[in-house]
């Protein structure tokens, strides 16, 4: 009886200790290479539809876009290659109503990519704007072994939109960060002014909040006592400090417009995040808008005309207009 219960302590040690050599390595796996939303994904998700379709008999069916081209939208698609050889690609709605426009530059969530903001590129082309959307390393049919939501994706963006400002049709820039994507944002304009408008569509108070709630959707109860190892094994792959990124602190010293969005997403903590960020900033034109019907769902169609009216109405609203220059008299159509 003794020597039973001795081997059963021995395994539940051996457990114990596997699970916490174990455990940072994958959660700190699912922050570094999160599921790229790139048209291979896009491919895996239409097959298993349709054998879900062949297996129930139904009638419903789903539009699987993989191309700003299947909506007909003018486009071109973009790529830039970073000092480190390293390429970052992605789609660039262009506005043909108008010689000139601004340009609403998108950087999407860590599990997002820009295959999913195809329905927002047509959206806010016609409502005037041309729209970019970027996928960062690792993320979408972009290059990168890591998904790195700190100083290396700044540094990115700080090469890749002066060169979409200096495009001739071009004469302001908006940027959309959501998720991930709005910490992006919110570092990169405490760093520079390289945007007129921002806009921050789910944004977390900090990024060890952001880090800490991905970690547990993976390992709920292990977390707690595992958190101080998987923090430690992420920002030894990345460089990146995890308390580092306070962005409601960041958010007080930012002085452009700024519009504060909760929508596609998937907690009510979600909402209170965003009102708190918005409660954060220091700035006097600022804006509030939760769209509760698009709980749950991802973006693109899913959101509604109220949603691309509000974001559009805001942003034409704090652009500093000033008129810039084209030599060309109409733009290239696809």
């Amino acid at each position: 009886m003794l020597k039973n219960i001795f081997r059963l302590t021995i395994l539940l040690q051996f457990l114990a200790i596997a699970l916490v050599v174990i455990t940072p390595v994958i959660s700190v796996n699912k922050l570094l290479y999160p599921t790229r939303i790139d048209s291979a994904f896009v491919n895996m998700q239409q097959l298993q539809f349709q054998k879900m379709k062949e297996a129930t008999k139904s009638d419903t069916s789903a539009i699987f876009l993989y191309s700003p081209s299947q909506l007909q939208i003018n486009f071109t698609e973009l790529e830039f290659p970073m000092p480190d050889s390293i390429k970052l690609r992605g789609w660039m709605a262009i506005d043909t109503t108008k010689m000139i426009s601004p340009l609403l530059l998108i950087i999407p969530d860590m599990l997002e990519g820009a295959i999913d903001y195809i329905p927002a590129m047509q959206e806010f082309s016609a409502r005037g704007f041309n729209v970019g959307v970027i996928n960062l390393r690792g993320q979408g049919n972009s290059d990168g072994e890591y998904y790195l939501p700190g100083q290396k994706s700044i540094d990115d963006l700080i090469r890749i939109i002066p060169e979409l400002r200096a495009l001739p049709y071009v004469n302001h820039v908006a940027i959309l960060g959501s998720g991930s994507g709005a910490g992006i944002a919110i570092s990169l304009l405490s760093d520079t002014a390289i945007a007129d408008v921002l806009i921050l569509q789910n944004p977390v108070s900090n990024f060890e909040r952001f880090f800490i709630s991905h970690a547990q959707s993976e390992w709920r109860i292990a977390v707690p006592f595992l958190l101080p190892a998987i923090i430690r094994s992420y920002e030894k792959q990345t460089g990146i400090n995890v308390a580092a990124y306070k962005y409601d602190k960041m958010i007080e010293n930012l002085f452009l417009p700024q519009m504060f969005v909760t929508a596609n997403f998937n907690s009510k903590e979600q909402i209170t995040e965003t009102v708190a960020m918005y409660d954060a900033s220091t700035y006097f034109k600022k804006q509030l808008y939760i769209e509760t019907q698009s709980y749950l769902k991802r973006p693109g169609t899913n959101n509604s005309k109220i949603y691309y009216d509000k974001i559009s109405a805001f942003i034409n609203s704090s652009l500093p207009y000033k008129s810039k220059k084209v030599s060309r008299k109409k733009l290239a159509t696809r």
